[in-house]
C-alpha cells in the first residue's frame, strides 16, 4: 500500500508541472522602416503571419505556448543597417543575427531528467507582422506554417514542417519546405524578379501574371505538371518535367517537387477554383489551358 501510495504522488507532482500555458502577448516590437530594410525572422517552433500595415511603422507581437513551469522562450532583436533580426530563442545564449545559432537548444541525454530540472521540452513561438511596403521578407520557422500576404519588397521564406502561402505580393520570391505545399500568387513583378518554389512532400503552385516572360523550369518525381502558359519547350518531353522559354526574358521560375503536383498558372484567371494539375501535351509547343 505505501509502494502505491508514493506512485500515485509522485505521478501528482509530474503533473503540477506539466501543465500547458498560453501567453498571446508575450512579446511586441514597432518601428519605423524604410524601403529596402529587411526583416528577418526566426522561431524554431511556431507560425509566421505577415499582412500589409497602413504606415511606415512595422508592427510586430509574439506569442507563445508552453508545456511545464516556466516559459522557456524568450525574444530577442538587433538592427544592423538595413537589416532587422527578430528572434524566439529557446537558449539564454542563443543570437539573432545572421551568422548567429538562435535556434540552439543544448539538449542532451540529461533532459530525460527534465522533470527534476523544472525545463520544458515542448514549446513554440509565433509572429504576427504587420508590414510596411517595398521591405523584404525573410522569414524561417522549423516546425510551422508561413502565410505572407501583401508584401512588395521581395521574400525568402523557408520551413521544414509546414505549409507555405504567399498572396497577392510583389517582387522576387525563393521559398522552400521539406514536408509542407507551397502556394504563390503574385500580383507584379520586376524585370528580372526571379520566382523558386522548392519542397520534397508537397506540390508547389505559383499563379504569376499573365504577361509572364521567364525561362521555366518545372519538375516532380511523383505528381504531374500544368503549366497556363504557352512554353517553347527544350529537349526531351516528359510527364514529370518541363524546362523551356516563355517570351524572351532570362527571368528564371523554378518549381520543383519530389512527391507532389507542380502548377504554374495564369494570375488573370484566378479567381476560378484551381483544376489538378496535368503532364503537358505531346508536342513541341505547350498552348494555355484555360480554366473551368
Amino acid at each position: 500500500m505505501r509502494t502505491k501510495f508514493s506512485l500515485l504522488a509522485l505521478c501528482a507532482v509530474m503533473a503540477c508541472g506539466r501543465r500547458a500555458h498560453d501567453s498571446p502577448d508575450a512579446f511586441r516590437w514597432e518601428a519605423e522602416l524604410e524601403p529596402g530594410t529587411t526583416i528577418h525572422l526566426r522561431t524554431g517552433s511556431g507560425r509566421i503571419d505577415v499582412i500589409p500595415g497602413l504606415s511606415r511603422v512595422a508592427r510586430v507581437s509574439g506569442a507563445t505556448h508552453w508545456v511545464g513551469r516556466n516559459d522557456p522562450i524568450r525574444f530577442a532583436w538587433k538592427r544592423d543597417g538595413d537589416d532587422v533580426y527578430l528572434c524566439a530563442l529557446r537558449s539564454s545564449r542563443g543570437d539573432c543575427d545572421e551568422g548567429g545559432s538562435s535556434f540552439r537548444d543544448d539538449h542532451s541525454w540529461l533532459d530525460l531528467f527534465s522533470l527534476f530540472k523544472h525545463r520544458s521540452t515542448n514549446a513554440a513561438a509565433s509572429f504576427h507582422v504587420e508590414l510596411p511596403s517595398a521591405v523584404k521578407v525573410d522569414a524561417t520557422t522549423m516546425n510551422g506554417s508561413i502565410s505572407l500576404a501583401g508584401v512588395t519588397g521581395g521574400i525568402d521564406a523557408r520551413t521544414v514542417n509546414g505549409a507555405i502561402n504567399i498572396s497577392h505580393v510583389a517582387g522576387p520570391i525563393e521559398a522552400k519546405a521539406t514536408n509542407g505545399s507551397i502556394e504563390a500568387v503574385v500580383d507584379s513583378l520586376g524585370e528580372d524578379d526571379p520566382i523558386t518554389l522548392e519542397g520534397v512532400n508537397g506540390s508547389m503552385t505559383a499563379v504569376l501574371p499573365a504577361d509572364l516572360e521567364a525561362q521555366v523550369q518545372l519538375s516532380t518525381v511523383n505528381g504531374g505538371i500544368r503549366s497556363d502558359f504557352a512554353v517553347t519547350t527544350e529537349g526531351e518531353l516528359s510527364k514529370h518535367r518541363l524546362r523551356g522559354q516563355i517570351g524572351s526574358s532570362s527571368r528564371e521560375v523554378v518549381l520543383k517537387t519530389v512527391n507532389g503536383n507542380v502548377s504554374l498558372l495564369n494570375r488573370a484567371g484566378d479567381e476560378t477554383p484551381l483544376e489538378p494539375p496535368r503532364p503537358p501535351a505531346p508536342s513541341r509547343r505547350i498552348a494555355p489551358r484555360s480554366r473551368s
